[in-house]
């Protein structure tokens, strides 16, 4: 016997520890029936809006369902739950329809009466009719904080394995994400197939899936946020660890990036070399990363602090092949945009 899922469920962030690292991580999901039943109900389009911000993300999940069998009414529970010591990553402004109707819910331990053992143990409930032959709209909002990996990361989780529990397949699955950060970028996105995401605007990216049997309700889709420079970890960002100056790229290397993070990057290029730039938002940028330490310790301003190395004598000729081919590529591909 399937357990059946509807909606979304936060899995607060859980805690791994190996050595001296912490893993933190959160997931989202569906909603699950408080007791197990078999279903006629069939999950036939899910599509999924997550809009990335810089200190938490917005959730909107539209799903079409038809009912094969006799009237149905479901109580549903969107399912919220921690692990481990300090789990953080609290959701906020909850908010579900029924067929465009605003719905109202309630918020109480879930009643454990699947086969299957759940660590799953509140919930916030409400009761859906599913009318025999028909097809049911619902909608489900809500905003969360983000889980963190150790600790430069920032961790976002949909998961869309309990989807699993209707009758049949999840017949269309289809993922948008939206980030709205100018110095976050994707280090890690897991989708249902991978490289299966395409740009649709400038910061939007879009997967579409059909006949999706997870094969865990585990199952995730994981978005994983990182510095745009790969300005992470204990080490100083230097020249020789930048990622655009030491490896040739692609086109496909730079699909996950916004036209503005590509010219970041590139003039990021430039900066390690000592270009005296003009505009005045990337001369104010890489004076700041220099008292991060980027260039060195070497100049100082007054104030004691490391000041930005400008080469009044910078040519082209400064910059190897590689940065040459990389400001190339990133330069043709902001001009498509």
């Amino acid at each position: 016997m399937k357990k059946f899922c509807l909606f979304l469920c936060i899995i607060c962030f859980r805690i791994l520890i190996f050595a001296n690292d912490t893993y933190f991580f959160m997931s989202a999901g569906q909603l699950v029936p408080t007791e197990e039943n078999n279903t006629e109900v069939e999950m036939q389009e899910e599509l999924i809006n997550i809009v990335l911000e810089r200190r938490y993300y917005d959730v909107t999940v539209d799903f079409l369902f038809y009912n094969y069998g006799e009237e149905v009414n479901l109580k549903i529970g969107f399912p919220f739950f921690c692990e481990g010591l300090q789990g953080s990553g609290k959701i906020s402004n909850f908010k579900c329809w029924t067929n465009d109707i605003e719905t109202s819910f309630e918020d109480f331990p879930i009643e454990k009466k699947w086969a299957n053992d759940t660590e799953l143990e509140n919930a916030y409930v409400r009761n859906i009719v599913f009318p025999s032959k028909k097809v049911t709209k619902t909608k489900i909002t809500y905003r969360s904080t983000y889980g963190r990996e150790a600790p430069s990361y920032l961790i976002a989780k949909y998961l869309y394995g309990t989807g699993s529990s209707w009758k049949n397949p999840i017949g269309k699955m289809t993922v948008r994400i939206q980030n709205n950060n100018l110095y976050l970028t994707f280090e890690d996105i897991s989708m249902p197939e991978s490289g299966s995401l395409k740009r649709i605007n400038d910061n939007t990216w879009e997967g579409v899936y059909t006949n999706i049997e997870p094969s865990n309700y585990t199952d995730s889709i994981t978005i994983v946020l990182g510095n745009l420079f790969g300005d992470d970890g204990p080490r100083i960002l230097e020249k020789d660890r930048y990622f655009a100056c030491k490896k040739r790229l692609s086109e496909k290397d730079l699909l996950l990036y916004t036209k503005s993070q590509l010219r970041l990057i590139r003039n990021a290029i430039y900066a390690f070399n000592g270009y005296p730039f003009k505009s005045q938002d990337l001369s104010e940028l890489f004076e700041v990363k220099a008292k991060e330490g980027w260039f060195g310790w070497e100049n100082h301003g007054d104030d004691g602090y490391p000041v930005y190395p400008v080469d009044i004598n910078f040519s082209e000729n400064k910059l190897n092949e590689i940065e040459k081919h990389n400001i190339k590529i990133i330069l043709e591909e902001e001009k498509k945009r």
